[in-house]
């Protein structure tokens, strides 16, 4: 069977109300409620696509002022999401290799403020 027979073949299996539109199905299935565990990584990925676009606004004010402290003020609060949920879904490899990522990210953002901050200092 070809692919054209096959498509008019499927398009034949639809129900058409007597006035040639769609009709309701037969058969309705009941939306299933996501698990906790899917629930929860639902939410997390929320959470870090939120974090995503101020990290990238962070970054750009960043560049463009030298505001670092907004920066890690960020990346904290992404790394703090990301800890806790490493805490319900325990030895997730790739969620832990995300983790240490994001500390280095914060350190690196922490130093750059800290010696930011000494070099604006007046000498005493």
């Amino acid at each position: 069977m070809d692919a054209r027979c096959l498509i008019a073949w499927a398009v034949a299996l639809i129900p058409l109300s007597p006035v040639g539109v769609l009709a309701e199905p037969t058969v309705r299935v009941a939306p299933t409620e996501p698990s906790k565990a899917d629930a929860e990584r639902l939410t997390y990925n929320n959470k870090m696509a939120l974090i995503g676009v101020l990290r990238e606004g962070a970054r750009q004010r960043a560049v463009a002022e030298g505001d670092l402290q907004t920066l890690c003020l960020v990346l904290g609060i992404g790394l703090d999401v990301t800890e806790r949920y490493l805490a319900q879904v325990p030895g997730n490899e790739a969620l832990i290799s995300r983790r240490n990522l994001m500390a280095l990210d914060l350190e690196t953002c922490r130093k750059g403020l800290e010696a930011g901050t000494s070099s604006t200092q007046s000498p005493p």
